[in-house]
């Protein structure tokens, strides 16, 4: 990171729109606490001011601060902090005389709309069922994979395990991934309950006792459940054994097959639904139940079978879910802390003692941070050794997480190593773990950051681009997702997170692909592209767009508290 000040003084004379040096914001706008950064590329030492959109009345000027370099995109960027700017309204940034981008919005709630967009894009990843266009509008669509009667891979008899939702832009189904996707959604209603149980999107309903996002959640559990077997142990994932071609889901007609086994699904499954147990058990107590025993048996069988990973037979394409380092350390904390949660039974707290946690962030291939998480929240229930050392994991993380920002040109959380395939996601439980700090200690700082990484997702990043669809003025219409390109509706399903930018080009010199526009990019912030074949930086996922909803919706929430 290099800090100068270069003065390159310019005449503010009339009024232009500038077709350079655009302002990176948040396309959304802003509550009118929220911290508020817009970040320029360049290095003009001139202020900033802000106009009033309706009266062109000046209300604030902002000194030019320090230039940035981001070693990221390898710009030279200023930002603006017009954070003293709290009355709601639509506003203008001008500069050197010139209209600079879009206008600004400040308002009460920002985030809404977008939070439920992404928690209702659940609804669009149903397996199972016809969507009506009485709640998909015109991405309505026919039902596809009963998944009734589905093939167990290399064995002569099947299984039903319907519902649940496709994983991301294939139509597969996996329980490491929905392990994750589940826990975050959870995590987010018990930490925001009230505002959780106020948020309505339009889903048909068929357990109006339950709120809505538990509703939703309750269709991937359900799928979840039927996905053990007799011995307590957990299919690894329901897919054909190739990916299908670009069809909508009821053309898909391949074999569907519930393949292998191994204790990542195992724990991963025992964790969520232990946790779902205690979520739902006040809503519906027999349900709660059932989760918690198949909980229980999962676990158990991975404790009988600890050496028992899953491993991708040759014949099978679809995702492995996989880590090549596995070894179930993270997946037992992450089910022990639950399950001791749900049961208090002695065993899960002496597995936690036995096993610590560490400091590795949450994505798929460590549920280590969601132990973390929990065991930071109550030191009543885990005791005060167990309960300190999760809470110093979690501001240790945190408090690098803001040396991050501090270093960063566009302010953003995000460590080196989070530049990788679904970077979106690591920027949005980057934001997760800084709001779990910001709730453990009341420091602005880490609920500032937090914001800045809503911030990035929502336009303010070197592309400018909002990365979810549907959102901002500019946004992704070319997501890799079959569904939306298979459907002949030219707008994307609404509130898809995109994976995002980075340097592992996994899409290119694929022959079946024609996707080069991006090669020559050698930033991780800028190898992005909005095509269909980009599955590298453009696919969709349920795990991304799981903490993307719990960033927006936990900011909005903690601005109208």
């Amino acid at each position: 990171m290099l800090r100068l000040r270069i003065l390159f003084l310019s005449p503010a004379i009339g009024v232009s729109i500038c077709a350079a040096a655009l302002p990176a914001v948040n396309q959304l706008g802003y509550t009118p606490k929220a911290q508020k950064l817009a970040v320029i590329p360049g290095n003009d030492a001139n202020p900033l001011e802000i106009r009033e959109m309706s009266s062109g009345k000046s209300v604030l000027t902002v000194e030019a601060p320090l230039v940035y370099e981001w070693n990221a995109s390898g710009e030279e960027v200023q930002a603006f902090d017009f954070s003293r700017l709290q009355n709601p309204g639509t506003y203008q940034l001008v500069r050197n005389g010139d209209i600079l981008g879009a206008p600004i919005q400040i308002t009460e709630r920002p985030y809404e709309d977008v939070a439920k967009a992404a928690l209702k894009w659940f609804y669009f990843q149903r397996s199972s069922t016809a969507l009506d266009s009485k709640y998909a509008g015109k991405w309505a669509r026919a039902a596809g994979h009963p998944d009734t009667k589905v093939l167990v891979y290399g064995e002569k008899r099947t299984i039903s395990a319907p519902k649940g939702w496709y994983d991301a832009g294939d139509y597969g189904k996996y329980i490491v991934n929905s392990g994750i996707t589940v826990s975050t959604l959870l995590d987010f209603y018990e930490n925001y309950t009230a505002y959780a149980d106020q948020l309505v999107w339009d889903i048909p309903r068929e357990m109006p006792n339950l709120p809505l996002i538990l509703e939703e959640v309750r269709w991937n559990l359900d799928w979840m459940l039927d996905m053990q077997d007799q011995d307590g142990s957990v299919f690894h994932k329901l897919t054909t054994l190739r990916f299908s071609s670009t069809v909508m889901p009821e053309g898909d007609k391949a074999d569907r097959y519930a393949i292998g086994k191994g204790i990542a699904a195992a724990l991963d499954f025992a964790g969520t639904l232990a946790q779902a147990s205690v979520i739902y058990k006040k809503f519906d107590a027999a349900y709660a139940d059932r989760l918690l025993k198949a909980a229980e048996r999962a676990y158990a069988w991975a404790k009988k079978n600890p050496k028992n990973l899953y491993s991708q037979p040759a014949d099978v394409n679809t995702g492995s879910y996989q880590p090549a380092d596995e070894n179930g350390k993270d997946e037992f904390r992450f089910a022990a802390a639950e399950l001791y949660r749900a049961t208090q039974s002695k065993k899960y707290l002496d597995e936690l003692k036995a096993n610590p946690v560490n400091g590795n962030g949450p994505w798929w291939g460590d549920m280590n941070f969601l132990a973390v998480y929990r065991m930071a929240k109550d030191a009543k229930l885990y005791g005060k050794e167990l309960h300190e050392k999760a809470k110093q994991i979690l501001l240790n993380e945190a408090e690098s997480l803001l040396k991050a920002v501090d270093s960063a040109g566009y302010y953003l959380a995000m460590h080196p190593w989070n530049w990788t395939w679904g970077s979106n996601s690591a920027v949005a439980n980057n934001g997760i773990i800084l709001l779990h700090a910001y709730k453990a200690t009341g420091s602005v700082k880490y609920l500032n950051a937090a914001q800045q990484s809503l911030d990035y997702l929502l336009g303010k990043n070197p592309l400018q681009i909002s990365y979810v669809t549907g959102f901002g003025d500019r946004y992704p219409h070319h997501p890799h997702h079959r569904p939306s390109e298979a459907d002949n509706v030219d707008d994307p399903v609404p509130g898809m997170l995109v994976g995002g930018p980075h340097l592992g080009k996994q899409d290119i010199g694929k022959e079946a692909w024609k996707c080069e526009d991006y090669a020559k990019a050698d930033k991780p912030a800028l190898a992005y592209l909005d095509a269909h074949c980009s599955y590298a930086t453009n696919e969709v996922a349920i795990n991304w767009n799981a903490p993307f909803a719990y960033l927006a919706a936990a900011l909005q929430a903690i601005y109208l508290e």
